[in-house]
């Protein structure tokens, strides 16, 4: 399963806009992921982030490199880690603004999916974050 949450539902413009987002393995399997590769370490999940027209927001230059879409080669290491089955990985938080461009006022829905191929279905709860002056 995959929780998200926020303590601040409202942010001013510019300012950071970050959420939580916990994965608890409930498969009774140990799931692998990669750690150390582009992008973010953990589970790999995408983010649908929408304005109020339920428009698709753009991802920023950040957000392309932390989504794996930078096309620059990667240098460097990746080494495999374990959530167990039962355990809940926590403490993964993304800082919407900068991988986004929440830079029009309004309100914002956002939910994450999980990547991996066999859990594609498995989607968060959704928040609605607000952008004001």
């Amino acid at each position: 399963s995959v929780t998200i949450s926020t303590q601040e539902a409202t942010v001013r413009a510019s300012s950071d806009a970050k959420i939580k987002v916990a994965f608890t393995n409930n498969t009774g399997k140990d799931l692998h992921y990669a750690v150390g590769g582009p992008g973010r370490d953990g589970p790999v999940f995408d983010i649908d982030i929408r304005d109020s027209t339920g428009k698709l927001v753009p991802e920023t230059s950040y957000g392309l490199t932390m989504h794996g879409k930078d096309p620059r080669t990667f240098s460097g290491s990746v080494f495999r880690a374990t959530v167990h089955s039962g355990e809940t990985m926590e403490g993964i938080e993304v800082d919407l603004s900068k991988e986004y461009d929440l830079s029009k006022l309004g309100k914002y829905t956002v939910q994450v999916k999980e990547r991996n191929p066999v859990f594609q279905a498995v989607k968060s709860n959704t928040l609605t974050v607000a952008v004001v002056p």
